[in-house]
């Protein structure tokens, strides 16, 4: 019994340590096969530094007064309390750039600014030859969005129910891409 005990204490070790050989060897191919895992993305993503977003608040009185009517008894006093209602204006974003496109210079580069409108969601995307960028990513209701960013390309995925919209933009002597809406 005691003989069978190491034997299973043996194997037990050399086991492990071969699964755990294994994983290591196995490791770094499947981190190769996947080289940048999607990022999802829940709502508008906005990268403009150019407009600051400014906000201001001012409170505004108001004033409560309450009044009591005599009675034979003794008469209630009269109380007044102001109370200051807040309003706050918020400056909106600079808006997508249109479904025609736009060129435009930025940093001494040719770039392109486009927003394209698929069935689950608008996207809107900055083509150029060395950098393409998203710009954002807005789902329709019912819908998720994932941003993946490949080598030199942007990917936007639009995913609901019995529905997928996908873009696939990217740089190739000019601005190109793909629609594929399927489902």
């Amino acid at each position: 019994m005691r003989r069978g005990l190491q034997y299973f204490a043996a194997w037990s070790a050399s086991t492990a340590v071969a699964v755990v050989l294994s994983w290591l060897g196995i490791r770094s191919v499947l981190e190769a096969g996947v080289p940048e895992r999607p990022r999802a993305v829940a709502g508008p993503v906005q990268q403009s530094s150019a407009v600051p977003s400014t906000t201001t608040t001012t409170a505004v009185p108001t004033a409560t007064t309450t009044t009591a009517l005599p009675t034979t008894t003794t008469p209630e006093p009269t109380t007044t309390t102001a109370t200051p209602a807040t309003t706050t204006t918020t400056a909106a974003p600079p808006p997508l750039p249109s479904e025609q496109g736009t060129w435009t210079e930025q940093d001494g580069e040719q770039v392109y600014l486009r927003s394209f409108r698929l069935q689950g969601g608008v996207a809107a995307v900055r083509f150029a030859a060395r950098d393409m960028q998203p710009i954002s990513a807005t789902p329709r209701q019912g819908f998720a969005a994932t941003v993946e960013q490949p080598a030199d390309a942007v990917v936007v995925e639009f995913t609901g129910p019995g529905h997928r919209s996908r873009l696939e933009a990217t740089w190739v002597n000019g601005p190109q891409w793909r629609i594929v809406e399927s489902g």
